[in-house]
């Protein structure tokens, strides 16, 4: 989810933790509400341990830490200073740094890929196809700045919303 106004924007860039990781999240979820449920059924009829008390909450804050943790950014052309955060149970960890003169907004392909590490089996890659990425270029650098990587049509939308606040250009590798 993106927050826009007239001369800045902020939004995700990435998930923090790869999507094996995200499905592990999904599992303590799942196992953490079971724990909490089968607690609270025999809170007044068995005597529960101080383990089994905080068992199900601590497997849902991590399973939730797992699933809703980013990478995002902050762009604010009137203050011509930019941020990247790591946003972690709703705090946003990142430094404010000048924004170099954007000089256009171009949307690329852009593939994904995690190395899957297993002490059982050899480790897999694994590659997310599908997601394309926009890229703010910069004054005097070959470096640009990632602004979102999504799928096409909302890194377009987005796209299309950066090129209004910077007011420059929007060029795209995609093919139409």
């Amino acid at each position: 989810m993106a927050s826009i106004s007239a001369r800045s924007y902020d939004g995700k860039v990435k998930y923090l933790f790869s999507p094996a990781a995200r499905i592990v999240g999904y599992v303590l979820v799942g196992f953490g509400l079971l724990a909490f449920l089968q607690t609270m059924s025999s809170f007044f009829s068995d005597g529960i341990t101080f383990i089994q008390l905080l068992s199900g909450p601590a497997c849902l804050l991590v399973g939730y830490v797992m699933l809703s943790s980013y990478e995002g950014i902050t762009l604010d052309a009137q203050t011509r200073r930019y941020r990247t955060y790591n946003w972690l149970l709703g705090f946003r960890q990142g430094e404010w740094v000048h924004l170099p003169a954007v000089m256009r907004v171009s949307v690329a392909p852009f593939n994904a890929a995690y190395t899957l590490h297993d002490s059982i089996a050899p480790s897999i890659k694994v590659q997310q196809h599908g997601l394309y990425r926009v890229l703010l270029s910069v004054e005097n650098s070959r470096i640009g700045i990632i602004a979102v990587v999504d799928k096409q049509e909302s890194a377009l939308q987005k796209a299309a919303v950066l090129r209004d606040i910077f007011g420059v250009e929007m060029v795209s590798t995609l093919k139409t």
